[in-house]
């Protein structure tokens, strides 16, 4: 089925006498049926609510009058021909998976959350049971069917709940389906699970697709055609090869580009006159640096200086990196004081899960650890654990020294641990931004002078200062995401433990987070992330820990771990493809250094130019 955009203009009603501003300006757009189509484009640009608009739910769940109606929506939208109206929602031509799947939620149960769209379809119970198990089984969670009437979806974790949301519009079969960047909370298997499901039905039941994503990787490897929607307005519509050739725009737009795009651009190395987007046109693209690296000895680096539980070390080109240029001091606090201890912890929830088995785990002051697995192997639980939330079933567990068994103890760690859960509606509840970001800073009794320098410098971190008077529920999730790691970093903890604290972010927001996370860590800060972003850990964190299933299966350095095939296929992992390319080339040629981030194949690239 088709969609056509013409001339659509959009902007949200206010309480107030001044109108706000338009957030989609003039948007011109025709969707093939069955087409694959990607939207991309910084935060804040538009994106969800242009998905919204094809959905039907905006203007019409707006409850403007026919008089209001022309101050805030122009143009029209069709779908096969026929104006998408205020029946479209409820019907199943069109279906959107938003992008927090608790939004869309609505029964108690599992199976009756799967079955809710066929019933609304009425078809008989047979056929709902059998499409909702083979949706379930899709998106990889078959494991759950025999509880499903009686697992409620709140008890799921953050990557499942996602794929619930996912498969309760596949059991539907839509014959548009907008997805709303549906992968943001999923592990890397994960992600391309899911995006492998819905091809196999676009191409099964001819779906025509949208796909609003930030992973370029993603982007490039499933959609026909990618649009970049910047400032509410379509800047550009193209293929992949064409629409990541264009450095100039996607700069200026802050739109979200792959490693190897990025190592093409820095350096000028190309694949048929524009940038490889996979790895066999990376190893083309690249080829020469193999032969011009091969002979010259591998250098140590910074990394390996940083201790490890296995005691291993390991040998590759020094990154010239911030984060490597601060290590030295960090590495000698590392190997003297351990300021989080955990020991054979185990915890169970009520319904008889075991999220943790026996785990044992040091973080030392100083260092970027990075917290790695699959969904539900533990990783956010620990955290909790860390955080005070919950109290282990069994084990010991240390923070600067005091043991969590102590209520009083769990009761004072606000104070030095700071925790950014994984969805930022579980800590959000003030009716303004400003007050969010300070309420934390009143707790802790900061003079109001303090206070107001402390929360303008945390919201200009995280590019949210033009919020400062808006009420959070109009915030985009990751403009949530953002606020809640304002709200906790400006209470500067010694420990600061985010969990997924890019996701749904634009490129330019992921560096301006990671920025104030390196910033608390020049100043002896110790960072626990938890993060399914490779790339993030490669260029960021001094040491991995990865779980699965509850239990720990490695320790050591990012390049210990994304050289090690059988713990990556373990932890069910995927390196950056900065790594992979490099980790490919040396199974070819073992001479060949490992090269870890773009930083490093630029720099390796330019010494070969200057040869």
């Amino acid at each position: 089925m088709s969609l056509v955009i013409d001339g659509l203009w959009w902007r949200y009603p206010t309480f107030s006498e001044k109108s706000s501003g338009w957030v989609l300006r003039g948007i011109d757009l025709e969707i093939e049926p069955g087409e694959c189509f990607g939207i991309t484009g910084p935060s804040g640009a538009g994106k969800t609510t242009l998905c919204r608009t094809m959905l039907g739910a905006i203007p019409y769940s707006s409850r403007l009058t026919p008089e209001q109606l022309p101050q805030h929506f122009r143009g029209t939208i069709s779908a096969a021909g026929e104006p998408v109206t205020a029946r479209t929602p409820v019907t199943n031509r069109v279906g959107m998976v938003l992008q927090d799947p608790e939004n869309q939620f609505l029964r108690m149960s599992l199976l009756h959350e799967l079955g809710l769209g066929l019933q609304i379809q009425g078809l008989p119970t047979e056929e709902i049971l059998q499409r909702a198990y083979e949706s379930l089984c899709r998106v990889g969670l078959q494991q759950l069917w025999h509880g499903a009437a009686y697992l409620h979806p709140a008890d799921l974790s953050g990557g499942q709940k996602q794929r619930v949301a996912i498969a309760s519009f596949l059991s539907m079969r839509p014959q548009v389906l907008l997805l709303d960047e549906p992968t943001s909370d999923l592990d890397p298997p994960g992600k391309r699970e899911v995006i492998e499901t819905i091809a196999r039905l676009r191409k099964d039941y001819q779906m025509t697709v949208v796909l609003v994503e930030q992973d370029p990787d993603i982007l490039s490897t499933f959609c026909d055609r990618i649009a970049l929607l910047n400032e509410g307005h379509i800047e550009l519509i193209a293929t992949p090869h064409d629409f990541y050739a264009e450095r100039t725009l996607l700069e200026r737009c802050g739109a979200s580009v792959g490693e190897l795009t990025s190592i093409s651009w820095l350096t000028g190395y190309t694949y048929h006159a524009r940038p490889p987007l996979t790895l066999e046109e990376g190893e083309i693209a690249f080829a020469g640096f193999v032969h011009a690296q091969a002979e010259q000895p591998e250098e140590r680096s910074l990394h390996d200086a940083a201790p490890t539980e296995t005691g291993k070390g390991s040998s590759f080109p020094r990154p010239d990196t911030a984060v490597s240029a601060d290590t030295s001091r960090s590495h000698d606090m590392i190997k003297q004081e351990p300021i989080v201890t955990v020991a054979d912890t185990w915890y169970s929830y009520e319904d008889g899960t075991v999220a943790l088995q026996g785990v044992d785990l040091t973080l030392y002051r100083g260092e970027i650890l990075a917290l790695l697995g699959p969904n539900g192997s533990g990783k956010s639980t620990l955290a909790k654990i860390l955080a005070g939330i919950y109290r282990p079933a069994r084990g010991r567990v240390q923070v600067q020294g005091q043991d969590l068994a102590s209520r009083k103890v769990r009761a004072r760690l606000p104070a030095s641990v700071g925790y950014v859960f994984q969805n930022p509606d579980h800590q959000l509840f003030r009716r303004k931004v400003s007050d969010e970001v300070e309420y934390g800073l009143i707790n802790l009794g900061i003079e109001p002078v303090q206070r107001r320098k402390a929360v303008k410098a945390a919201l200009e971190a995280v590019g949210l200062t033009r919020y400062a008077n808006e009420d959070p529920l109009f915030l985009g999730k990751g403009q949530r995401q953002r606020l809640a790691v304002a709200a906790v970093l400006a209470m500067g903890p010694e420990i600061v433990i985010v969990d997924e604290p890019t996701t749904g972010q634009d490129y330019s927001m992921v560096r301006g987070i990671m920025s104030l996370l390196r910033d608390l860590h020049q100043q002896g800060k110790t960072i626990l992330i938890i993060t399914h972003d490779m790339s993030l850990v490669a260029e960021h964190c001094q040491r991995v820990v990865t779980f699965r299933a509850g239990k720990r299966v490695f320790t050591g350095t990012p390049a210990e771990l994304f050289q090690d095939e059988e713990t990556l296929n373990k932890a069910d992992l995927r390196p950056p493809p900065a790594a992979a390319l490099s980790a490919r080339l040396r199974l070819k040629h073992p001479g060949t250094p490992f090269l870890l981030t773009v930083e490093q194949w630029v720099n390796a690239l330019e010494a070969k130019k200057d040869e």
